[in-house]
């Protein structure tokens, strides 16, 4: 039986097809694949041989540790007033006293420097042939006297009023450490908070204990 062409069905063209959206699973495992390369990038920094100095232990390399801008220079001659109400003057030390020193930049607002000097303390009485003094830098009078009356170091503290400490000893961030042998030469600067036994590596290995 013929068939009238007017009574077939005519199917229109297709017009281009639109892309599928991406399925939400995918962008899901995408955000969970970055993160866990975000993660090992960090675990790989934590180990590093970049951590920062309080991370070490009694077995580091204190020989191969860097020793700062000042490292093997003479040590700035510095005086400031302490909270004792007499005054350290670190020419004068060198000269008189003769031991060598570990000076120690902190301030009130510094929560390292808190965590800190109590185990600077320990070392400090255990090491009596090594003076030890702190001085608050950039740092408001009576704040910084209430945090030393607070911590109750075994060691002076004072402050820096006039910058010449600031001005002497560059440090990038604090609690900063020199430390500085007998004849007044500086044999190391340690940025940031350390552990009391990083410290003593520092002393034995500076200092001969």
């Amino acid at each position: 039986m013929n068939t009238d062409p007017s009574e077939e069905s005519v199917s229109e063209p297709e017009g281009p097809h639109e892309p599928a959206p991406v399925p939400w699973r995918i962008g899901k495992l995408t955000m969970i694949f970055l993160a866990i390369v975000a993660v090992g990038f960090l675990i790989k920094f934590a180990v590093s041989d970049e951590a920062p100095v309080n991370s070490l232990d009694s077995t580091f390399d204190v020989e191969n540790f860097p020793t700062g801008a000042l490292g093997g220079q003479p040590a700035p001659d510095v005086s400031f007033p302490l909270f004792d109400g007499s005054t350290f003057d670190l020419g004068e030390h060198l000269i008189n006293d003769r031991r060598p020193v570990v000076l120690n930049l902190w301030a009130s607002w510094c929560f390292p420097c808190r965590t800190e000097m109590p185990e600077f303390s320990e070392v400090a009485m255990a090491n009596l042939g090594v003076a030890f003094v702190g001085v608050a830098v950039t740092d408001d009078r009576e704040a910084a006297t209430a945090f030393a009356e607070e911590i109750g170091a075994a060691y002076p503290l004072g402050i820096d009023e006039d910058n010449e400490v600031v001005g002497s000893y560059p440090y990038i961030g604090l609690p900063t450490t020199y430390l500085i042998s007998a004849d007044g030469t500086v044999t190391h600067q340690i940025q940031g908070q350390i552990t009391g036994v990083a410290l003593q590596a520092f002393i034995d290995y500076d200092f001969g204990g």
